[in-house]
């Protein structure tokens, strides 16, 4: 995987992190961004991207941590005994296999973005009704925004999860096959 697809990846995460930021501090803080120039946004866009990409990072680990303990490792645990064997797998395409080590790449960058956005979504929606709780003088229909607000972020949160929940056992499954197949290749002389 490249540095930048690497980078645009939490960038995409950070994104989600970003956005329920702005919208608690929109809520307890208050700020007027039609006083915002188009002087100050674009100064101000290298720096907000470089905090956004570290919300990524930050988010990234959270996540990882979170849904590795309630989800991954019983997901893990359908395709392999124990962590030893994955990663022995895992090396094992690495390794020997630069076409399907990329393969495996993309995949774990589609993975990590929908277990970000998968919980993010969920922050999105609590700060959403937090902002339009406090802040419900600025909108003629708060509580409409509310409802339709909370159930597009509970929507893309549950489709982001069964994504993520997708990917990850569709990723053991071919990190396991395929990692069989590189071993009998190699155990084969490579013919």
């Amino acid at each position: 995987m490249s540095t930048t697809s690497l980078f645009v990846e939490l960038i995409v995460i950070g994104a989600s992190v970003f956005i329920w930021l702005l919208l608690f501090a929109g809520a307890f803080i208050g700020f007027d961004l039609s006083q915002l120039d188009n002087t100050l946004l674009i100064s101000s866009a290298i720096p907000t991207l470089a905090v956004i990409y570290v919300l990524g990072i930050i988010s990234d680990r959270l996540a990882d941590n979170l849904f590795d303990k309630y989800w991954g490792e019983s997901l893990k645990a359908e395709y392999f005994e124990d962590t030893g064997e994955y990663y022995n797998a895992r090396r094992n395409i690495l390794i020997n296999s630069p076409a399907l080590s990329d393969l495996l790449e993309y995949g774990r960058s589609r993975l990590r973005i929908c277990r970000g956005w998968a919980l993010n979504t969920l922050l999105i929606c609590l700060a959403l009704n937090i902002f339009l709780w406090r802040r419900s003088e600025l909108f003629a229909q708060p509580v409409e925004i509310a409802i339709l607000g909370s159930l597009a972020c509970i929507l893309l949160s549950v489709g982001a999860w069964f994504s993520w929940r997708n990917l990850t056992r569709v990723e053991y499954r071919k990190i396991r096959d395929q990692s069989r197949y590189l071993s009998d290749q190699l155990g084969r002389g490579g013919q």
